[in-house]
């Protein structure tokens, strides 16, 4: 197998990129590459070796295979095939195709391009979860795995992804990529030892994302890191805690605490002891016609996590805020505030901005509970009311169940319905 005309086209690539793309110098130059006869287009194996079908590999455009090889490129750099451990699999490649193939086609670089139609972008994700694309461009590959993930979701991938496979004319999709197992070749690229697939599935991503990162300091020296790119490699980089986490320090940081010769001590009788005030947490709840049975039971499971440390205030609000609800204690929550929840119109969160804003305290702690769609979240007034509000707050945070919420001046985290909650202390 005379494998020189693939050796050049990588070669040439790597200059291109280094002038064009240099976030995709570094990995393409540590990646290991195998021409294979195992895949039918190109893929990445679960050890992070890029496979090229050598036959098909010809029939490219000299623009095409610059596209092809920076798509697998990133794959490896963004770890997708150790991150897709734990979900399905051909959702976790719908979604990292669609996220991948949004960043390259928005970087807009001349030379770069792939003439087929059966690619999967974030517009064809879209169709499917019924989210803008400016949504999906902020979530991160995982958040939009779990929306494939329902049943209904997956079978219309499926119908979406042999629909664009017919009228593309390829049978053999170069969508389906993250290769399943193993795959074995000649050797195109040694690559570095540093990512040798002896090494274990975590040693390997570690390197990985340290890869990424010199990789993003080395296109930022450069002068040319798109937009579109940054965000998706943040997604990494940027690892944001779990929900659960991030309330609890926030409520945590948010309490007052000062001191009072009332109270002694354990250290020196001849110093004021500790003296705490009781947090004052408002949780603003959904309860417009689009939430779930089980979206407002993981809501409500939240607020009786919270009043065990909390005096709780709970607002349930659809096109208007409702009714303030108070409880003290755990026990509290199914007698004085699910009982008494309203709601089930449209989603409106600037009158409910407004009543807490007027009621709260300064320094008292905010946490919203939406699925995201929100009719007027993006309008400037509601954008100003956000501010606000978060500025009177010692801490302001949103939980969406399906769709991120752009909020000035509030913590964003998705929220699992079927999480459990945890029971660390606050």
């Amino acid at each position: 197998m005379d494998l020189t005309k693939i050796k050049n086209d990588i070669l040439d690539i790597r200059i291109f990129c280094g002038r064009y793309f240099p976030f995709v110098v570094i990995p393409l130059s540590y990646a290991r590459i195998t021409a294979s006869e195992q895949v039918p287009t190109a893929g990445v194996d679960e050890k992070g070796r890029m496979a090229i079908n050598q036959a098909w590999w010809s029939t490219l455009y000299v623009e095409s295979k610059r596209y092809v090889m920076i798509h697998e490129v990133l794959h490896i750099a963004l770890c997708h095939p150790f991150r897709a451990k734990g979900f399905d699999h051909d959702a976790y490649n719908f979604a990292s195709d669609g996220k991948v193939n949004h960043a390259i086609t928005e970087a807009n670089i001349s030379g770069i391009d792939f003439k087929n139609d059966g690619l999967v972008t974030l517009n064809t994700i879209a169709t499917v979860t019924k989210l803008r694309v400016e949504d999906l461009d902020k979530m991160s590959t995982e958040e939009i795995v779990r929306l494939l993930e329902n049943k209904a979701n997956q079978s219309q991938c499926s119908d979406i992804q042999r629909e664009e496979q017919s009228q593309s004319g390829n049978k053999d999709s170069f969508g389906d990529d993250l290769l399943r197992g193993e795959a074995n070749g000649t050797t195109v690229q040694e690559g570095d030892a540093i990512v040798a697939p002896t090494g274990s599935t975590e040693d390997l991503k570690r390197t990985w994302k340290q890869l990424c990162q010199k990789s993003k300091a080395f296109a930022k020296q450069a002068g040319t890191m798109p937009a579109s790119l940054e965000r998706v490699v943040n997604e990494i980089l940027e690892v944001r805690p779990p929900w659960q986490t991030t309330v609890r320090f926030g409520l945590r940081n948010s309490s007052t605490a000062d001191s009072s010769f009332a109270y002694p001590n354990r250290r020196n009788d001849e110093l004021p002891g500790p003296l705490g005030y009781s947090k004052t947490v408002f949780c603003l709840i959904d309860t417009s016609g689009s939430i779930s049975e089980e979206e407002l039971s993981c809501f409500l499971g939240i607020v009786k996590y919270e009043s065990r440390n909390a005096s709780l205030r709970v607002i349930s609000w659809d096109a208007q805020a409702y009714e303030v609800l108070k409880a003290e204690r755990p026990r509290e929550v199914a007698s004085k505030i699910a009982a008494k929840m309203k709601g089930g119109g449209g989603t409106v969160c600037l009158p409910v901005l407004q009543r807490v804003h007027k009621i709260m305290n300064i320094g008292d702690a905010v946490l919203m509970l939406s699925d995201g769609d929100i009719f007027d979240a993006d309008k400037s007034e509601t954008q100003d009311w956000f501010k606000k509000v978060a500025a009177k707050a010692g801490f302001a945070m949103i939980g969406y169940t399906h769709k991120p919420v752009e909020a000035p001046g509030f913590s964003s985290a998705p929220v699992q319905a079927n999480q459990t909650i945890v029971t660390g202390a606050v």
